[in-house]
């Protein structure tokens, strides 16, 4: 049986967690501005609120080894951000801003008139 760890008004900066199961917790009011992150699981996460400029995502996927599950992007504002050799199957973004925001370079805004134009 787990003993849960309630952390409230502390300042852990600069701390270290290595192999933590933290499936189920909550968290609210978290600042975690320049923290560094490996292989995290978030399968089921909800995350709202976020301030994720200047922030860096590499090597995500939605299942690898399990059966992949559709990643769901709801109200993001995507502008002055770029996605590098990014897979998006069976990605649904919904109510996004996608002004600005570039896929390999390209503005998402220009593939999507080309895509109209041609599917028109």
């Amino acid at each position: 049986m787990s003993n849960p760890l309630v952390v409230n008004t502390k300042d852990i900066s600069e701390s270290s967690f290595v192999s933590v199961n933290m499936s189920g917790s909550e968290s609210n009011d978290v600042n975690l501005s320049n923290a560094v992150f490996y292989n995290i699981n978030l399968r089921g996460a909800r995350l709202g609120g976020i301030d994720f400029g200047g922030a860096e995502f590499s090597c995500m996927n939605t299942g690898e080894g399990k059966p992949r599950q559709p990643a769901t992007f709801k109200n993001m504002e995507f502008d002055h951000c770029s996605f590098q050799g990014g897979s998006f199957v069976g990605a649904e973004i919904t109510g996004a801003k996608l002004d600005g925001l570039t896929i390999d370079g390209m503005p998402v805004v220009e593939m999507i008139a080309l895509y109209k134009k041609s599917h028109g």
